[in-house]
């Protein structure tokens, strides 16, 4: 059964604008990982925002949008080896989903990016 459904785009030069000018944003939105991989990349601020995207999907996918009240660098973005993402249930995420479904959802997302917009979809579900 479908729980939620997200979907977000953001533009790669936003994103590069707001990290070029402001040096505490990648550690407000990003885990220490997250900026790790992104840095790792070619093409690092396409990856940035897709990340970025992939973590509004998931809020918007949950119904509540950028609350506050859930630190953005929580929602963790990984990459399985063959490359899927998927987001990472931490503490935080287990705690929001325990108050939101009282279990443990399967999520699942998909990012994607040209050079100018990345793009990312959520869905979320039960067993």
């Amino acid at each position: 059964m479908i729980l939620g459904i997200g979907i977000d785009n953001v533009s790669v030069e936003r994103i590069q604008k707001k990290i070029s000018k402001n040096p505490d944003f990648l550690s407000y939105v990003f885990s220490s990982a997250e900026i790790e991989t992104c840095n790792r990349k070619t093409k690092k601020y396409e990856s940035f925002a897709a990340r970025f995207a992939a973590k509004e999907a998931f809020l918007k996918a949950l119904g509540t949008g950028i609350d506050l009240s859930i630190p953005l660098n929580q929602i963790v973005i990984h990459n399985q080896l063959d490359g899927k993402p998927y987001i990472e249930i931490n503490d935080t995420i287990r705690t929001l989903f325990t108050n939101l479904f009282t279990f443990t959802p399967k999520v699942h997302i998909s990012m994607s990016h040209s050079s100018t917009e990345a793009f990312a979809f959520v869905i979320i579900e039960s067993d």
